[in-house]
């Protein structure tokens, strides 16, 4: 007989099946996919959802032609359910005497990740062999859950609602370009030059070689062609090959220049309070492997050759 039903019911839970569900289908979001991984059928995650939005008293998906929407409610709910079976997967593991490694999902922009986390990363595996790093890929412009995500790398000004901002670097962009497009012995050129040459841009960032012109008071000057690229990285190996000039930020290139496959034909760089910031949801701030992630890039940045690296600060929002 319980002594203390006031404590009973101060640890009132909604059922743990349809909590798992619910869990499940966020991270997806998708009944079907949550189905595979609960080895159940898609009805049964359906009605699992189904018998939590009635102990709820409200909905927890909003269901368009696209598929499951999340509500921020509904978003945090996710979340913090996600940490809890990982805390409980944890805690069996280590039961059983199971030393598992702890998996984080770090999401970033594609050229950051190949210009500058991959070139690193293996550094942060040394030092940390029990945390295994999933990567993912993405824009601003496609929104995943924050389930989705222990840690992001946003571009931006800093201030986005529910998450801590630590700045990495502000801009820092100049012109790049390859050793067979010009000679790195006379430089540096003059911008004037860029007339007889094709310039390369990326979709998301038109403003970045209109602003370098400003800087350089070469508004008026016209290029010979110019290219549009929809990832970045894609932009950086066409200039790596030789197809055009590239605007480029500068800690993602000094392995390139130090080997000679870029180089930096003018000396002007452009700085603008707009950077790049570790971004990680107030929820997940003390879970030991983003805590650790978060000191392993901060300090990276600070030994690196960049003026802005060492002006490292953090906000929440």
């Amino acid at each position: 007989m319980d002594k203390d039903p006031h404590a009973r019911s101060a640890r009132r839970i909604a059922p743990l099946n349809p909590l798992r569900a619910f869990e499940a289908a966020a991270r997806h979001l998708s009944f079907t996919q949550a189905a595979d991984e609960l080895c159940v059928t898609q009805g049964a995650v359906s009605r699992s959802v189904k018998a939590l939005e009635d102990y709820m008293g409200e909905p927890l998906f909003e269901r368009c032609h696209n598929g499951l929407l999340l509500s921020e409610k509904s978003d945090m709910l996710a979340h913090r359910l996600t940490d809890i079976f990982d805390r409980l997967g944890a805690a069996t593991a280590e039961f059983r005497g199971q030393k598992s490694a702890s998996i984080l999902t770090v999401r970033t922009y594609t050229s950051f990740m190949i210009g500058f986390l991959l070139p690193n990363l293996a550094n942060f595996q040394v030092q940390h062999p029990k945390v295994k790093v999933r990567l993912v890929s993405g824009t601003d412009s496609v929104e995943l859950s924050r389930s989705q995500e222990d840690v992001r790398i946003r571009y931006g000004h800093g201030q986005w609602r529910g998450v801590e901002s630590t700045l990495l670097f502000h801009d820092q962009l100049r012109p790049v370009c390859s050793p067979k497009l010009l000679d790195p012995a006379k430089r540096p050129y003059s911008p004037k030059i860029l007339k007889d040459h094709v310039l390369l841009h990326q979709d998301f960032r038109r403003n970045d070689w209109p602003d370098w012109l400003a800087c350089v008071k070469g508004e008026s000057i016209v290029a010979k062609d110019n290219m549009m690229f929809e990832e970045l990285s894609v932009a950086y190996q066409a200039a790596i090959s030789g197809a055009g000039i590239v605007i480029a930020q500068r800690p993602y290139f000094a392995r390139e220049i130090a080997e000679g496959q870029l180089f930096e034909p003018f000396d002007t760089v452009l700085h603008r309070d707009l950077g790049y910031y570790l971004t990680i949801p107030h929820e997940r701030r003390d879970v030991p492997q983003v805590g650790a992630f978060k000191n392993w890039l901060v300090k990276t940045f600070r030994a690196l050759d960049v003026s802005d690296a060492a002006q490292v600060q953090s906000r929440a929002a």
